[in-house]
């Protein structure tokens, strides 16, 4: 498998809105296809067809475009109101936190926790305080996915307003990348892909030579089991590392595990997040579970929804650590090598 190529290709309202003074048009919805991608440069990844974050040149002018074709105009901001916990990390990691005017929480911790407490709180990032928000007088607001309607009624009152998601590794590095662009940090942002981007190269050389062949699923919710596909962050996980997702080529797109597909397919791991809180969780709501070689020999874990599932190149750090927790799990039957 090719780590780089899969990587690449896959790679409450409140009240009115009052304008500052100083507020321009900088966003607005745009309609045209995008027709630049960064993710190439300087990571060894060939651009995919799109990315969540793109770059469109008009008249001269960069805006930088997401999915749902909110575009800003790339330049540095300096007060910036994040609602994606992925984005406030990534800034951290590349030395743009000076930026960060305002955070929304989040139900799991946001790295670093010990700074992130500190930062003026605009609510949660689920349903963040539209008044808070305006209140801090920013001149950017980076949204999550759950925020396109907030971020839309931005956009018609002038603010820059954009929404920041990762539906791959390569979004993720890609939107790394753009995050410096906007925080006069882009040079770090680089180094920083290139450096995860050489984690994943060890990662591709782990499994060429030692290859896991084991059999498992990521798990989002116990009652019934529901999995992530290969089209996610958590599936493409289960790639990078090397073990087949039982929930790959299903039809839906989140797919339900039925009993008799799980005693089928006879996981060798079961991974939870999000929903599942404990292992016990996942033997209560199906007993067909524990009749699996995964819940048999206890191969079933809680993976932070914070660590693996959050568009942050803090993801890329904890894949040796799964890879370790793998080669446990490998080597439990009958004392031997599956």
């Amino acid at each position: 498998m090719d780590i780089n190529r899969n990587t690449a290709l896959r790679l409450a309202a409140v009240g009115v809105i009052i304008l500052t003074a100083g507020c321009s048009r900088a966003n607005e919805k745009l309609k045209e296809p995008v027709s630049e991608s960064v993710i190439n440069t300087d990571t060894s990844m060939t651009a995919p067809e799109k990315l969540f974050w793109s770059v469109e040149n008009r008249n001269g002018v960069q805006y930088l475009v997401d999915k749902e074709n909110n575009g800003i105009v790339i330049k540095t901001y300096s007060r910036i109101v994040l609602l994606s916990p992925g984005a406030v990390e990534t800034l951290y990691l590349i030395g743009g936190e000076g930026a960060i005017a305002g955070i929304a929480t989040s139900r799991d911790p946001i790295w670093p926790e010990e700074k992130t407490a500190l930062i003026p709180s605009v609510g949660n990032n689920a349903r963040p305080s539209l008044e808070g928000i305006i209140m801090l007088n920013p001149d950017l607001i980076i949204g999550n996915a759950m925020n396109g309607s907030l971020i839309e009624d931005l956009n018609r009152q002038g603010y820059a307003a954009i929404l920041h998601a990762a539906e791959s590794i390569a979004d993720i590095l890609n939107g790394a990348i753009l995050l410096g662009r906007l925080t006069g940090t882009e040079e770090a942002a680089r180094g920083l892909a290139a450096e995860k981007t050489a984690v994943l190269a060890g990662l591709k050389e782990a499994m060429r030579t030692d290859p896991l062949e084991l059999t498992g699923a990521f798990l989002y919710s116990a009652s019934p089991p529901t999995a992530f596909t290969e089209d996610s962050l958590a599936g493409e996980v289960l790639d990078i590392l090397g073990v087949e997702n039982i929930a790959a080529g299903l039809n839906a797109a989140q797919p339900i595990l039925s009993p008799e597909y799980m005693l089928a397919r006879n996981p060798d791991f079961l991974f939870g997040a999000m929903a599942i809180t404990k292992p016990e969780d996942m033997l209560a709501a199906d007993s067909v579970i524990a009749q699996t070689r995964a819940g048999q020999e206890g191969n079933i874990k809680i993976i932070p929804s914070s660590l693996f599932l959050r568009p942050s190149p803090r993801l890329i750090d904890g894949l040796p650590v799964l890879r370790n927790e793998l080669e446990g799990y490998r080597k439990k039957s009958s004392g031997t090598l599956r």
